[in-house]
């Protein structure tokens, strides 16, 4: 439905057209009635040019108009891609698709009905923010998968030594992870009717990097990666990258799902949740 400024402009571009057609058949007209001379051939020439530009003006908007647009986007396109590519070359072929400065938590905000979200990383500690998005993106129908860091794995006690100048240690990091399963797990089922799914499961191997990628139809269309650094790097930046034919993307794709059937399920929230006791390890 057209907005009330776009109905105005419509009405107004109608109404300038059908005046700019009348004037230009009353000056044709007239010129008949004027008789041979001089000032009929300046009318004639008046009527005709604005009874053409009309015609003209209507036959490009219904005719030509929307493959003009198409073809100067594609060109837009192009030139867009291969000035990026001089930039960052190869940016193009690998998907690169410039650097996020957001949080990862605002993931979850494009995620749509039946979307699903790939979500690798050790916890993240911003749960005020973090769980909101989360349940609106469940509630929404949107699916997630999260792969989360098993607070009993060496890894885990690995990682909290090297963001030890941030004030981490191997305790109160596992302690971080356990209260960031529970809290998530507990904010799943806080959700009354439930549309979309939430999994979860525990690695205890290498993390390789943080990856929040989002799926539609089971294809990667978008993604964001970070880095492990010697501070915690949930907020700082990190990098987008869209699909492109043998891209990152579906490389960082095909690792999540190798390692998702690694690990048993910690908690499904279509079925009965039950969390391992046991340190996990890969089924490999």
């Amino acid at each position: 439905m057209l907005s009330s400024s776009d109905r105005t402009a419509h009405l107004l571009r109608i109404s300038t057209t059908i005046i700019f057609l009348l004037i230009g058949l009353g000056a044709y007209l007239f010129a008949v009635v004027v008789g041979p001379g001089a000032p009929e051939v300046v009318l004639q020439s008046i009527g005709g040019f604005l009874i053409g530009s009309v015609v003209v003006s209507y036959a490009y908007e219904y005719f030509l108009h929307e493959e003009t647009e198409n073809r100067t986007i594609a060109k837009l396109d192009d030139l867009l891609g291969r000035r990026v590519d001089g930039i960052f070359p190869g940016a193009a072929q690998y998907g690169f698709d410039g650097f996020a400065t957001e949080a990862p938590r605002n993931s979850f905000d494009a995620l749509e009905a039946g979307d699903e979200l790939l979500w690798l990383d050790t916890y993240s500690p911003d749960l005020m923010l973090f769980v909101p998005k989360l349940q609106s993106a469940l509630e929404r129908g949107a699916i997630v998968r999260m792969l989360m860091i098993d607070p009993r794995a060496d890894t885990t006690r690995m990682r909290a030594e090297e963001i030890a100048e941030a004030g981490y240690n191997p305790s109160h990091f596992a302690e971080g992870a356990t209260n960031f399963f529970d809290i998530v797990v507990n904010a799943a089922k806080e959700i009354s009717s439930l549309k979309g799914k939430l999994e979860i499961r525990r690695f205890s191997d290498l993390p390789c990097v943080p990856m929040y990628l989002r799926l539609r139809d089971g294809h990667p269309i978008s993604g964001v990666t970070g880095y492990f650094l010697s501070e915690a790097s949930f907020n700082s930046v990190h990098i987008r990258w869209s699909a492109a034919s043998g891209g990152m993307l579906a490389g960082f794709h095909r690792y999540f799902e190798r390692k998702w059937t690694c690990y048993p399920a910690a908690f499904d929230s279509s079925g009965a949740d039950r969390a391992d006791d046991r340190t996990a390890r890969p089924h490999v």
